[in-house]
């Protein structure tokens, strides 16, 4: 890419970025300037007669050269001393007569000292030196990297060096501008505790400087001098707000993709997607999973039972995830997940399942379901699992579990179990999930949940602080339909609102709330059966063996397994293993293999279950 880019549009609403206010401000008192973040980009600055996009060292090159400066130097560990190429080459001898030969290596943070200094000194030519990758230098520690940095902190803190008159009205130091991957890589009593230094980041672009550069980049698409100018706009606009959070060159590369591509500029989506995501394929409007979803009903009904009402609104938000409109009131929608569950009720009755089941459905496998249990995540030190450790920190260079399961599978059912047990500053992350789809790690890399679907769960509104009456339950049994849906949705508001103070999250889960019902008597018997079925087929599979029970057994381990519901579903399941698989197991191990084995009674005894068969 050019070092500059030339832009059509016009400037007359042009403002600069900040760091260019910051860094021309600055000048006047500061003799350092540590400077990081967004500093591998483009910025606008204006040109002659339209907007143009220059790197770093260009738009360092604009500011100091407004200020009367002579020449900016540039030095970095490779090409070493270098004067920039906007500066006038008749500046080389004053320079050499300084001691500031170009081509000259500093590999040392001695050496690097020596070079600082020599361009501080030279107090008849108003100059920068700009120290690139300055963190690599700065990471070797020890002695040598103190000395530097004691040897700055003493020439800043003097009085700044008298200026020829004839010079004028120029900065008072010739500054020295370190960049560096993060503040952090300079000690910290050198950036903090001196007036003579800035700490400098440089920000993302906002909208305005997105839509500029993409109507600039736009020009080289497929199909653009086809549209309308408002189209055009329009479409400028829309692609401008689904780039939040990126830099001017990451964009570059997408529309670069899509001219590799010949995508056209209306179908700029689909480079955007494959950028981030690093594949143009989209499961999402596959005719294969819209038949699989299509026919899900029975899927969903075969392996949660008794859910009816909740089954249904998660089958509409399913729809509504894969025809894209998940947010479709919002101005970012298509930067937010492509659906949201939040999943409400007593436990055991099919809510962990039912994520799975949603996995299976749209993804064709319940492995596509990427599970995080909350209660893991209470302490204050368990965010670094997810987003990784500190930098410095053991771990760091492996990332974070969710980002690094997001980029490895960016197509995929997320399920956060029992979401309220997080710790705190976990739930202001969701925030920034639910809103800007994206999440990145402390090594910077980023996953996009774009195209993902999220699901939490949570028990929240089961049980209240009041143990006088129903044991402290707040939703029973006995309660309607109606009466248990209300009681939960409110616990759920109320819950995030006042106890865990975050409304703005209950506001972005929006009408997405799925409460569960308790499980009944009927929804117990069919649960009952569908357990008993997959035991008696996983038996002759393992075994070769026909297990029948007859009408009599049923009944009684009917009884045994489903005389206290308040577990659900998972509380038959973990009876009927107690009692059937393991009285079973017994048999079959101790026996020669039968062909068949037909319980005829089931019976308990001393606190066990006993199976009488033939």
């Amino acid at each position: 890419m050019n070092d500059q880019i030339a832009a059509r549009s016009s400037f007359t609403d042009y403002v600069e970025p900040i760091w260019f206010q910051e860094l021309s401000s600055g000048l006047s008192i500061r003799a350092h300037f540590v400077v990081s973040g967004n500093v591998r980009d483009v910025y606008p600055i204006r040109g002659e007669t339209d907007l143009e996009f220059v790197d770093f060292e260009c738009a360092t090159w604009t500011v100091l050269k407004a200020k009367n400066c002579t020449a900016l130097l540039v030095h970095d560990p490779v090409e070493g001393l270098r004067l920039h190429h906007e500066c006038d080459t008749a500046v080389i001898p004053d320079l050499e007569r300084h001691g500031l030969t170009l081509g000259t290596v500093a590999d040392t943070p001695d050496e690097l000292a020596d070079l600082a200094n020599r361009v501080m000194g030279a107090v008849d030519l108003p100059i920068a030196l700009v120290i690139d990758y300055a963190s690599i230098m700065l990471k070797q520690k020890g002695p040598d990297v103190a000395r530097l940095f004691i040897a700055m902190d003493k020439a800043s803190r003097g009085p700044a060096p008298m200026r020829p008159r004839r010079l004028g009205a120029v900065p008072p130091r010739n500054p020295i501008i370190w960049v560096v991957d993060r503040t952090g890589d300079v000690p910290e009593w050198f950036s903090l505790r001196n007036p003579g230094i800035r700490d400098m980041v440089v920000g993302l672009p906002d909208l305005t400087e997105r839509t500029s550069f993409i109507d600039l980049m736009s020009a080289s698409l497929p199909s653009v001098g086809e549209m309308s100018a408002d189209d055009h706009d329009a479409a400028v606009e829309r692609f401008a707000v689904r780039c939040d959070g990126m830099a001017l060159m990451e964009i570059y590369g997408i529309v670069d993709l899509a001219r590799a591509e010949n995508i056209p500029f209306e179908e700029i989506d689909t480079a955007l997607r494959s950028f981030r995501l690093g594949t143009t394929r989209n499961p999402w409007t596959s005719p294969v999973m819209r038949a699989r979803v299509r026919n899900s009903k029975p899927v969903l009904e075969g392996r949660v039972k008794g859910q009816p009402r909740a089954l249904e609104r998660t089958y509409d938000i399913i729809v509504r995830s894969i025809m894209g409109l998940s947010g479709a009131q919002t101005t970012n929608r298509g930067n937010r997940p492509r659906g949201v569950l939040f999943f409400v009720g007593p436990t055991g009755v099919g809510k962990t399942e039912l994520a799975k089941a949603v996995a299976e459905v749209m993804f064709g496998d319940e492995s596509a379901m990427v599970r995080f249990d909350m209660s893991e995540f209470m302490g204050d030190e368990s965010i670094g699992r997810l987003i990784g450790p500190p930098p410095g920190h053991a771990g760091h260079e492996n990332g974070g579990e969710l980002v690094n399961a997001l980029r490895a599978r960016p197509f995929a059912v997320y399920l956060f179990d029992e979401i309220e047990k997080a710790n705190p500053r976990i739930l202001d992350m969701f925030l920034q999930i639910l809103d800007d789809g994206r999440l990145s790690d402390t090594r910077g890399e980023t996953g996009y949940f774009s195209e993902a679907l999220i699901i939490f769960t949570s028990n929240v509104g089961m049980v209240g602080g009041d143990k006088s009456n129903n044991a402290g339950q707040t939703v029973l049994p006995s309660d309607s339909a109606k009466v248990l849906e209300r009681k939960l949705t409110d616990a759920v508001g109320y819950h995030f609102r006042s106890v865990l103070r975050r409304p703005e999250l209950m506001n972005r889960l929006g009408q997405n709330v799925v409460p569960f019902q308790f499980i009944n008597i009927h929804s117990s018997v069919i649960i009952f059966d569908a357990i008993i079925s997959r035991v008696v087929a996983a038996a002759a599979e393992e075994h070769e063996v026909e297990v029948v029970l007859t009408d009599d057994a049923r009944e009684q381990l009917l009884e045994i397994c489903t005389f206290d519901l308040n577990d659900g579903g998972r509380g038959i399941g973990n009876r009927i293993e107690s009692g059937f698989i393991n009285p079973l197991s017994r048999i079959l191990f101790n026996r020669s293999a039968p062909k068949k084995l037909t319980v005829t009674r089931v019976y308990q005894e001393d606190g066990e279950v006993h199976l009488e068969v033939e």
